[in-house]
């Protein structure tokens, strides 16, 4: 088979090289990038711990002051349903301590044996 192309006429290619001066300073540079990523990296996630736990922070007074008022509001439930409160109401309506002319006996006049 001959070749449809033929080798003198494709152009030369150069070979591609660098001098030692030019992959050092390649080199930093790729060194400096990864460096500095990493830095971005590190300073990024201490941001973000840092404003976790402000969050945190808030979620935990926001907790104290929820428990509280709910102790507020268990003495208050307390105060209302005690005995001192049950007395007050009642005697608002009327009510108080029988006294000994308020008490009726019921005698049974057909005492019947079995």
């Amino acid at each position: 088979m001959r070749p449809w192309v033929r080798a003198e006429t494709l152009p030369r290619v150069r070979t591609w090289s660098l001098s030692q001066v030019w992959l050092r300073t390649l080199a930093v540079i790729v060194a400096g990038a990864i460096v500095a990523g990493l830095a971005f990296l590190y300073l990024w996630q201490g941001c973000a711990i840092t404003a976790l736990q402000a969050q945190r922070a808030q979620y935990v007074l926001a907790l104290v002051e929820l428990e509280r008022e709910r102790i507020l509001l268990e003495v208050q439930v307390q105060e209302a349903c005690g005995p001192a409160a049950l007395r007050a109401r009642a005697r608002a309506l009327g009510m108080g301590p029988f006294t000994p002319d308020r008490i009726i006996h019921l005698e049974d006049d057909q005492r019947t044996s079995p």
